[in-house]
C-alpha cells in the first residue's frame, strides 16, 4: 500500500460519523449507525463510481489504528486499488496503521500473483506529516521484507548486502567477516556461527550526527538468521518460524532506514549507530558443544551449558563492542527468550534497563508508535545460578526457565558500560507467521524525540 498526495476516483471512501445530527456534512439514516462501535468500518453503499464505508470518528490514536486495520482488511475483501479516507483529529495514526496492515510479501508468489500496489489517500495530513509517515513506513516495509524473508534466501552474508543497500540513504556502513570478528576478540559471536558454512558477519551502520556528536545512540540487533538449537536441538515444531530468530536485527535495521528519510528531524549533536551481530546458528563438525568455553569481547569468558542460548551471546560480544567504540547509550533487540512469551504475550515487548531516564525515553517512543512496552525487574540474585558450578565466568543457562527473561537480560547486563536498555521481542516480531516490524516505530520515536529535560 501507498500513500499519495491525492487520488482521482477511489475505488472505497471511509468517512466518519460525529456527534451531532450533522455528521460530516449527511444526515445518516440512524439505521446505518446503529450498533456501530469504536474501530469498527461499516460498508453503507456500493457503485459503480466507488463504494463507501463508515465509522465513528476515532476518539484518540489507539481508535485510529484500529480504524486503519479494519480499512486495509476491508479494501482487501473489496479488490479496492484507491482508498479515500475523510480528515480526522488522528489522521497520521490512521495512515499508518493502514500501511501497515494493507502490507503483503509477494515477492515469492508466482507471476500470476503480482499486482499493483494500492493507494491511500488521507486528508488532512501536511507536508510534514506525510514525510514522517513515509519514512517510518519504509523503515518498517525493510524490517518486515528482512523478517520475513526465508532462510535459504537470508543468511548473514545476504543480510550484510542489504544492510549495504542503506549507503543509498547517506548511511554508512561497514562489515567485518569472521576474521575481523575474531580478531576484534568477538569469540561468542565466532562460536555460534562455527556450525554454518556460511560464516558470521558484525554489520555496523552510522547515522552521522548533524555538528559535533554529544550523543552517540547504539541500537544492537541480534540477528540469527536461522536457529536450528544447535546441539541443543530444537524440535520439529520449535523449529519451524526461527527464520524470523533476526527480529531484532530487522528492527534495527528498519529504524536506520526509516532515520536515513527523517534524518533533518534527529536531534542536532545526535550520531545514530547500529550494530547487527549476524549468525546461523547451525548443527556441523565445528559447530559449538555444550560445556565449551569461549571468550567474550570484553574479556569475560562463557560456558556454554545449553547451545540453544545463543542470542544472548551474539549480543553480549555487539555490546561489549558498541561500548568500546563510545556510545553513550545503548539498546538492544532479540526475540531472546520462550518465557517472555509466556509472560507477556505477543502484543507486549518485555523491557530492562539499568537507567531510569533511558527507560522513561524508551517507553515514551513505545506509545508515540503505538507499541506496547512492560519494565521487568533487573532482580540481580538471579544471576548467581549462572556463576554456579561453572570453570568460567559466566554459565549461558542455568537450564532453569522460572525467571528466564530476567537471567536473560542480567547475562547481556555484565557485557554494557553504558546506560543501557534491552527489549525481549519473542513473539512481537511475526504474528501468525506475519512480519510486524515492531520496534522500528518505537525507535525511531525514541530517537526523534532526544533527550529529556528535566
Amino acid at each position: 500500500m501507498q500513500l499519495v498526495d491525492s487520488l482521482e476516483r477511489p475505488d472505497l471512501s471511509l468517512t466518519f460519523a460525529g456527534t451531532g445530527a450533522d455528521w460530516t456534512g449527511k444526515n445518516w439514516p440512524e439505521r446505518l449507525t446503529r450498533g456501530l462501535e469504536a474501530g469498527e468500518v461499516r460498508l453503507i453503499s456500493r457503485g459503480e463510481n466507488g463504494d463507501t464505508a463508515l465509522a465513528l470518528a476515532p476518539a484518540d490514536a489507539q481508535d485510529a489504528r484500529e480504524l486503519g486495520a479494519a480499512l486495509a482488511k476491508l479494501a482487501r475483501e473489496l479488490k479496492a486499488e484507491t482508498v479515500k479516507v475523510t480528515a480526522t483529529d488522528h489522521a497520521a495514526a490512521l495512515a499508518s496503521a493502514t500501511l501497515a496492515a494493507g502490507w503483503e510479501d509477494r515477492r515469492y508468489k508466482g507471476g500470476d500473483d503480482q499486482k499493483d500496489e494500492v493507494q491511500l489517500q488521507v486528508e488532512g495530513l501536511d507536508a510534514a506529516a506525510l514525510a514522517r509517515i513515509r519514512g517510518m513506513a519504509a523503515g518498517v516495509t525493510f524490517a518486515r521484507e528482512l523478517v520475513s524473508a526465508p532462510a535459504n534466501h537470508l543468511n548473514p552474508a545476504t543480510m550484510a548486502r542489504e544492510a549495504q543497500k542503506l549507503s543509498g540513504h547517506g548511511v554508512e556502513v561497514e562489515v567485518w567477516d569472521g576474521g575481523g570478528i575474531e580478531a576484534r576478540g568477538m569469540g561468542l559471536l565466532a562460536a555460534v556461527a562455527a556450525g554454518s558454512v556460511t560464516g558470521p558477519r558484525l554489520i555496523r551502520l552510522t547515522l552521522p550526527a548533524q555538528g559535533k556528536a554529544t550523543r552517540i545512540i547504539a541500537l544492537v540487533g541480534k540477528g540469527i538468521t536461522f536457529d536450528t538449537g544447535g546441539y541443543s536441538l530444537k524440535s520439529g515444531a520449535g523449529m519451524y518460524g526461527m527464520k524470523n530468530d533476526m527480529g531484532g536485527a530487522g528492527a534495527v535495521l528498519g529504524a536506520i532506514r526509516a532515520l536515513a528519510e527523517l534524518r533533518a528531524s534527529i536531534p542536532d549533536g545526535t550520531e545514530v549507530r547500529a550494530y547487527v551481530a549476524a549468525a546461523e546458528n547451525m548443527v556441523g563438525p565445528h559447530a559449538m558443544r555444550p560445556g565449551d568455553v569461549y571468550r567474550a569481547a570484553n574479556g569475560k569468558t562463557v560456558e556454554v551449558t545449553n547451545t540453544d542460548a545463543e542470542g544472548r551471546l551474539v549480543l553480549a560480544d555487539a555490546l561489549a563492542v558498541a561500548c568500546d567504540e563510545g556510545a553513550t547509550e545503548v539498546v538492544d533487540l532479540a526475540t531472546l527468550t520462550g518465557v517472555k512469551v509466556a509472560a507477556l504475550g505477543n502484543d507486549m515487548a518485555a523491557l530492562f534497563s539499568s537507567d531510569r531516564a533511558l527507560a522513561a525515553r524508551l517507553q515514551a517512543g513505545a506509545e508515540a508508535a503505538g507499541e506496547l512496552l512492560w519494565e521487568l525487574p533487573l532482580h540481580q540474585p538471579y544471576l548467581k545460578s549462572y556463576r554456579k558450578n561453572t570453570i568460567a565466568d559466566l554459565k549461558n543457562s542455568d537450564m532453569v526457565p522460572a525467571g528466564g527473561s530476567i537471567k536473560a537480560a542480567l547475562f547481556l547486563q555484565q557485557f554494557v558500560t553504558r546506560p543501557w536498555a534491552h527489549l525481549d521481542i519473542a513473539g512481537n516480531a511475526a504474528k501468525e507467521d506475519v512480519a510486524t516490524g515492531w520496534g522500528v516505530g518505537t525507535l525511531v520515536e525514541y530517537v526523534l524525540a532526544g533527550e529529556s529535560q528535566d
